[in-house]
């Protein structure tokens, strides 16, 4: 199931807001904004994000947060540390008709979350746990990028100080540096 059927079926559900549905056929006409949606079960700490809500949710039927930036502060009130959630957004709209507008010259990525009246259909956590199994692979390879190139400075510093060895004369540390040098080069995937 992809991004496209899980807007299609949520957009046959009664939705809270009348225009939710003016606004989910605008995204499913945008091939280039439907490409850039993320679904996911919740928004928090999400910068750029929308929620919809079927009809009988409690909240907010609609919302549409671009720029937004969610933090933890610590505060002293009366002699305690009070700890509270702030939050600050550029754009906050609670009209799809609005957002339609808003989201004509949006061109990041836009998490999407669907708020239910009953239990979550299964379709949806599967929808969700694509998103979130995709974001564990984009961290998996972030992470082996980020070893491969301190790797590649660690040989690119270890040929400074062979080099180095040879200039002086010192056998013992040039020994010693070509053999880090060796087990760094069998590491790293790029050469160098």
């Amino acid at each position: 199931m992809d991004v496209a059927d899980v807007i299609r079926r949520f957009s046959k559900t009664p939705l809270k807001h009348r225009m939710s549905k003016y606004l989910l056929e605008y995204v499913l006409e945008n091939q280039q904004l439907l490409s850039k949606i993320r679904i996911v079960n919740t928004r928090a700490y999400l910068p750029d994000s929308m929620m919809i809500a079927q009809a009988g949710v409690e909240g907010p039927p609609f919302e549409l947060e671009l720029g937004a930036v969610e933090r933890n502060e610590v505060s002293m009130v009366n002699g305690r540390l009070v700890k509270q959630k702030r939050k600050s957004r550029a754009i906050w709209i609670h009209d799809p008709v609005q957002a339609v507008e808003v989201l004509r010259k949006f061109a990041g990525i836009l998490y999407v979350e669907f708020r239910f009246a009953g239990e979550t259909p299964d379709w949806y956590r599967q929808i969700v746990a694509e998103f979130k199994a995709e974001c564990a692979m984009e961290s998996e390879i972030t992470q082996l990028i980020r070893e491969q190139v301190e790797l590649l400075l660690s040989g690119i510093i270890l040929k400074s100080e062979i080099d180095l060895a040879l200039r002086k004369g010192d056998e013992k540390l040039f020994q010693a540096k070509v053999q880090q040098y060796k087990q760094i080069c069998e590491r790293c995937l790029w050469e160098f």
